[in-house]
């Protein structure tokens, strides 16, 4: 057993958890209070750069039963950028309308997949950007510069950004992110790059795409849980995807919240649903199952 599933056996779902949430929890809180109190300290970016932002780049938040984690996104949102347009789907036993956001309300449960196909939906703007409700964003996010890029190089479809977690300030690479089994061809292969930036297979949940060839791939309604990986391999031969490590957010997860969590490891079906969809075979679909906890990463 590995040393983080370890700690998570006897820290997050053990006896020790009345010792490993306060210490979680107080330890983020100082890492986030540092940062804003760095952020206050950076100039604004420039006024042209932000209209234009603004005019351009919608986020969308799928959200379920975390309103603090949203209310703390949004809030970090509106602090470095502050024009940001925003679309907030929430399908909570009690969704929460918050002011800084336009809120989509969908049935209880409807799952992230149907979340985000229906946030996309309300989204005007030439590029979207992707956000789970546990993100941060701060000053350094590198919104502009990304999207200067965009401009520049228009045969990008998707530019990935690094996700930081916390408390350990850690990233995962995703430069040999695994799919499912796929003919699809990529549209450049994995390494290449355009505009210095490397082309990759599958990056993380967080990311700027052009809005309408986005829409080429979509996500599906059916999956409710583990959308990840079905979203990338669809998107192979389809959108072309880069990485750029300037383009950054913070990640605070939410381990110790029991009822979240339960849900949030409730995805056999997803499971079953994908092993039949990308392994029709008995033989195939046993080895399919023992690796997806991998895939969708």
């Amino acid at each position: 057993m590995s040393i983080r599933r370890l700690l998570r056996k006897w820290v997050v779902d053990g006896g020790l958890s009345v010792i490993g949430k306060p210490l979680y929890e107080s330890t983020i809180a100082i890492e986030l209070a540092i940062q804003r109190a760095i952020d206050a300290f950076q100039a604004d970016g420039e006024m042209q750069d932000q209209i234009f932002l603004d005019n351009h780049l919608t986020a969308v938040i799928k959200t379920f039963e975390r309103p603090k984690a949203l209310r703390r996104l949004l809030t970090s949102i509106k602090r470095s950028y502050p024009g940001l347009r925003i679309v907030v789907v929430d399908d909570s036993r009690c969704p929460v309308q918050l002011d800084e956001a336009k809120t989509i309300i969908m049935p209880y449960d409807s799952g992230v997949s149907a979340g985000r196909h229906e946030g996309l939906k309300h989204v005007t703007t030439k590029y979207v950007l992707i956000l789970d409700d546990d993100f941060i964003i701060d000053r350094n996010a590198g919104f502009e510069s990304a999207i200067a890029i965009m401009e520049a190089h228009p045969e990008i479809d998707i530019m990935g950004g690094k996700v930081i977690y916390l408390p350990f300030y850690s990233a995962r690479d995703y430069s040999k992110g695994s799919l499912w089994p796929t003919e699809a061809k990529p549209t450049m292969p994995a390494g290449s790059q355009i505009g210095g930036l490397p082309v990759y297979n599958k990056v993380a949940n967080f990311y700027i795409g052009q809005t309408e060839r986005v829409r080429l791939v979509d996500w599906d309604p059916a999956l409710k849980r583990i959308d990840h990986a079905d979203f990338f391999t669809r998107a192979m031969g389809v959108l072309t995807t880069v990485f750029n490590p300037s383009l950054k957010c913070l990640h605070a997860q939410t381990p110790f919240d029991k009822v979240y969590m339960k849900k949030r490891k409730d995805f056999m079906a997803d499971r079953l649903l994908l092993i039949s969809r990308y392994y029709p075979s008995t033989h195939a679909a046993s080895e399919g199952e023992r690796k997806n906890g991998e895939r969708d990463k």
